[in-house]
């Protein structure tokens, strides 16, 4: 019995992993292709960066999303906190997006943006 609950309990665990699209493209269309995956359990928030021929989604963290308000030359960066909520639906109206922009004294462009975003999900990625 102790491990019929156990098991239980821990399949629950992994049922509350949110979900995210995962990738990098050169247009929306070019990144959904390459579909979304399972966060690591930490992950709380499900992100766009988009800049100048570049889209990037990505599990990350609210807190990181929290801290990156402002404005910067050339990224933006969108935060969501549901199941695929940055997939190919992800501007529709029913889909509720907290929108930041990076803060120009933070991160001074879209390439240190990018990778910043890269190192972040790279770390998620050994959780």
């Amino acid at each position: 019995m102790h491990m019929l609950i156990g098991a239980l309990s821990c399949s629950s665990c992994e049922g509350s992993a949110l979900k995210c699209y995962s990738c990098v493209g050169m247009n929306e269309e070019d990144c959904n292709r390459q579909g979304s995956s399972t966060c690591p359990h930490q992950a709380d928030a499900c992100s766009i960066i988009t800049g100048a021929n570049t889209v990037m989604k990505s599990c990350t963290y609210k807190t990181f999303c929290d801290k990156a308000q402002g404005e910067s030359a050339g990224a933006r960066l969108q935060c969501c906190y549901s199941d695929s909520c940055n997939g190919p639906s992800w501007n529709n109206h029913n889909n509720p997006w907290a929108h930041y922009y990076n803060s120009a004294g933070a991160v001074s462009s879209s390439t240190a943006l990018l990778i910043t975003t890269l190192l972040l999900r790279v770390a998620l990625s050994h959780l």
